[in-house]
């Protein structure tokens, strides 16, 4: 079975330079993939001076709205008028959900968001699950280690290394240093190093430099992985698309 995973920063529902509120072209690229599990950072859950402006600012319902039947939003920075946090959509069911703490500082309130994912029986093959994980890590590489290494006990801990593990988002990993975790100590690949031998360039989305932005997988065979490249620039970061057999 094939399986089409996106990963997306969405910058809170803006363009790159913050002045026009893209939400609806974002939800239009992301339903154009037609992924079957999708990693959104720089969610908003709540926020009331969206709401004063006319903005949509429950963002988790409305991308999920008619595609995505099941979802699961996760807070990580909470302030006075509201919170944003991480969401994965998925087309199949989420049985169990769990938020990992990754704050390391009083001023970045991080993440990781697990959930527990049925695939039912098909293609002659019996319902499996997957594990999926949605983050967004610091901006300063000492704060990333720490939660690297918070990270690399949680999937320890989860037991089976034989069940199928996606790990996606933003990693800011600006000096591509994940890898001596990711790779090296948890055996996980990262798709668009594998497929294209590089990390995908990713921020800024008008000039990509940078590469930011990872999914890792284990227990899955990496078909293919390009970033998506659009006109408009709707967010800060590109998108990074990938498709696996599970």
């Amino acid at each position: 079975m094939r399986l089409k995973i996106l990963s997306y920063n969405i910058h809170k529902g803006f363009d790159w330079n913050n002045r026009k509120y893209c939400l609806q072209e974002m939800k239009n690229l992301i339903n154009s993939s037609e992924a079957e599990i999708v990693f959104l950072q720089e969610v908003v859950g709540k926020n009331e001076i969206f709401k004063k402006q006319g903005l949509i600012d429950s963002q988790f319902e409305f991308l999920a709205d008619e595609l995505w039947p099941h979802f699961s939003y996760a807070q990580n920075a909470l302030y006075d008028h509201g919170h944003h946090g991480n969401l994965i959509l998925s087309k199949y069911p989420i049985e169990t959900f769990e938020n990992l703490d990754l704050s390391t500082n009083s001023w970045e309130k991080r993440g990781m968001l697990v959930c527990k994912i049925k695939i039912p029986p098909m293609n002659n093959k019996p319902e499996r699950t997957i594990y999926a994980a949605c983050l967004h890590l610091n901006l300063l590489h000492r704060g990333r280690k720490i939660q690297y290494e918070k990270i690399k006990t949680f999937v320890e801990q989860k037991g089976d290394q034989n069940v199928p593990f996606i790990i996606a988002g933003d990693f800011n990993d600006w000096n591509q240093k994940s890898f001596l975790v990711f790779e090296e100590m948890l055996g996980m690949q990262e798709v668009h190093k594998q497929v294209n031998g590089s990390f995908a360039r990713t921020f800024p989305s008008k000039v990509p430099i940078l590469c930011l932005d990872r999914i890792y997988v284990k227990n899955l065979e990496i078909i293919n992985s390009h970033v998506v490249f659009y006109d408009q620039h709707l967010s800060d970061h590109l998108p990074i698309f990938c498709e696996v057999d599970i």
